[in-house]
């Protein structure tokens, strides 16, 4: 008895404190996993996600693929769905999962950077001219990964910046600008 109340009072601090990739096997828990029914539940709660900058650029097929890593990544990380589910904080578990699975596909690269700025979009916004040459864009791409390495340190920085809302708008601006200004000669 006092072993099973021990491994509930663990699975309660591990719950709580959101530890990543703990396991209690040794108190004789059993995790099957997921079921399909709860896997497409956690992608349909990745949805409220879809709108974020470097998300929204992704096609259906792409977003479907990186749902589908994130709710692995959260199914290996909480075994078991009901538990994962009555966790206090479990939106801020959910959160922390998708801002280190962007992080780690994104770097502050030119290739990279025209997910989050699209150039049709910076178009629409007349931040660039529209027909710049693929070599231009690069150009421009190569300019804006080099200027948010340098004011944000690293992209941690700026993706966690762009997704909490504290990172400043006029900031942003004022990096395309400069990068786009080249082109508007």
């Amino acid at each position: 008895m006092s072993k099973n109340l021990l491994c509930q009072g663990i699975a309660l601090v591990i719950a709580t404190m959101g530890i990543v990739g703990a396991s209690l096997s040794a108190c004789g828990t059993k995790n099957k996993g997921w079921n399909e029914e709860q896997r497409a539940s956690a992608r349909e709660m990745l949805s409220e996600w879809r709108d974020v900058a470097y998300l929204n650029a992704l096609s259906d097929a792409e977003w479907a693929m990186f749902a589908g890593d994130v709710a692995d990544i959260l199914e290996m990380q909480w075994p078991s769905y009901v538990e994962f589910m009555a966790m206090p904080m479990v939106d801020d578990s959910v959160e922390l999962v998708v801002v280190t699975a962007i992080v780690n596909e994104i770097e502050a690269n030119s290739r990279n950077m025209r997910h989050i700025f699209p150039y049709h979009s910076l178009v629409r916004l007349e931040v660039l001219p529209a027909g710049l040459t693929h070599h231009q864009q690069t150009e421009f791409y190569q300019c804006l990964a080099a200027m948010v390495d340098n004011n944000f340190g690293s992209l941690d920085n700026f993706v966690w910046g762009a997704i909490s809302s504290s990172l400043d708008d006029q900031t942003i601006a004022h990096m395309l600008r400069a990068c786009a200004a080249p082109f508007w000669q």
